[in-house]
């Protein structure tokens, strides 16, 4: 959508063609309905425990169906922003049905037609990973794709994979009412997130009740009536309501016949250039078929950058250095540029603030967490992780500075209001310019300050 839009305002008349419904994952199955779940369980959770803010504790009434309701009309009434006729009066053409290329300039859409032109952008998303686990097929699964389709909450819920999107599952679920049981075959969840970051969030898991299972590897599944038996290799079952899988994604390419069109796919992604254009010079690939990060916003910047790239002279690269990306989790977790482990390899210090020290956070009852920051030696921010509460909009500015080239020196001299959780940003800084006072030239302006005095 990003693209066609791009493309009706440089001039042209661009048709977008989609397989199922305008919005995509993020409208449908991915980030309005998770988070639109995700306030409802907050607040469940905030409801359960307001003794800590010195109110009554309410235990809430727990009745999914209308929690999934009111994500539902959410959804509805976002989807109102990818009306087609929405496009149509901006001039570009929605059409409906499964593509596939007829040659390197030609598209046919089932039950439509054929389309022809000397640009054409791909960015068809991507679809569950599923394992190859023994039984599955025959006890049937869940996946973000049909997750959001429940009319109520099951009582128990197996989620296989804890990435992203299995522990913000985890935490709607469990905290809606259901019994959560998480299984991962790496030794932490969130395996790509900081060590300390995703054992802060293990441990909160826990303490909500969530039974995780690491380095665990699923032997196979079966039903026994209405539920579901999950084995391990060790012949551990756990029996549970509801499977979901939440073991990755990757790209949905597979009925576009890419070989018409001399497109060169590698290890399941469509190979592209740094300029996102693929091996046929009138095709460019964005989003999640590329294999870069799958987040909405890096699709979004993807494709205005190929639009541009594909109308315009001199083709820009694509940088993905400062991308940034959240985990919707309470603590929310938040991340961009290297990790510190990453940044300390490469001889970069890294400082920390705990958010315990926060007075905002304190006065909040939201002191679980930290702030972390790791600079090279002239203070150049290389990477930053966050757990905590809204981390997400506390990681913004750190990305604003990394992109423009910001250092910590110049942001311990910007003045922060007081009391916010931005002071953690500016604690941060201030923590890297005491330790230049405890370098052998610190040691010295402190000497002569001394001996001024």
């Amino acid at each position: 959508m990003i693209s066609s839009i791009g493309a009706s305002y440089l001039g042209s008349r661009p048709a977008i063609i989609e397989h199922k419904r305008l919005g995509g994952d993020c409208l449908w199955t991915g980030c309005v309905p998770s988070k639109s779940l995700l306030a409802s369980s907050h607040l469940s959770h905030a409801m359960k425990h307001a003794e800590k803010l010195g109110l009554q504790t309410i235990v809430p009434t727990e009745n999914s169906r209308t929690a999934l309701e009111r994500m539902r009309n959410i959804r509805s009434k976002i989807a109102l922003h990818d009306d087609p006729e929405r496009f149509r009066k901006m001039g570009i053409d929605p059409h409906f049905g499964l593509a596939r290329f007829k040659n390197p300039d030609t598209l046919e859409v089932e039950g439509v037609g054929t389309f022809k032109s000397k640009r054409i952008i791909l960015a068809t998303g991507a679809r569950p990973k599923i394992p190859p686990i023994e039984g599955l097929d025959k006890c049937g699964y869940l996946t973000y794709e049909n997750i959001f389709e429940l009319e109520v909450y099951p009582n128990c819920i197996g989620i296989i994979g804890a990435g992203p999107v299995g522990i913000e599952m985890a935490q709607i679920f469990n905290r809606l009412g259901s019994k959560v049981v998480i299984f991962e075959m790496k030794n932490r969840i969130l395996n790509e997130e900081d060590p300390d970051v995703s054992i802060c969030m293990q441990n909160i898991l826990l303490s909500e009740g969530i039974q995780i299972h690491l380095g665990n590897q699923i032997e196979k599944v079966k039903a026994d009536g209405y539920k579901k038996i999950i084995i391990t290799p060790n012949n551990e079952r756990f029996i549970v309501d509801t499977i979901l899988l939440a073991t990755g994604r990757e790209p949905s390419i597979n009925t576009l016949n890419l070989e018409a069109a001399n497109i060169d796919i590698e290890n399941g992604i469509v190979r592209t250039a740094s300029t996102l254009v693929t091996s046929n010079k009138g095709v460019w690939a964005v989003g999640d078929v590329n294999g870069g990060p799958q987040f909405t916003h890096v699709a979004e910047y993807s494709a205005s950058t190929a639009v541009r790239n594909a109308f315009l002279p001199f083709a820009k690269s694509i940088e993905y250095s400062c991308v940034p990306h959240i985990i919707f989790t309470d603590p929310e977790i938040s991340h961009v540029g290297l990790t510190s482990s990453q940044a300390e390899s490469k001889g970069a210090k890294t400082f920390r603030v705990d958010f315990e020290e926060l007075d905002r956070a304190i006065t909040d009852g939201k002191t679980e967490g930290f702030l972390k920051i790791s600079v090279d030696r002239r203070g150049k921010i290389l990477g930053s992780s966050i757990i905590g509460y809204r981390g997400g909009e506390l990681l913004q500015p750190i990305v604003l500075a990394m992109k423009h080239g910001l250092t910590l020196p110049q942001v311990a001299d910007t003045v922060f209001a007081y009391p916010t959780m931005g002071e953690g940003l500016k604690r941060t800084a201030m923590s890297y310019q005491k330790s230049r006072l405890e370098s052998p030239l610190g040691s010295i302006l402190k000497k002569c300050i001394t001996w001024l005095n």
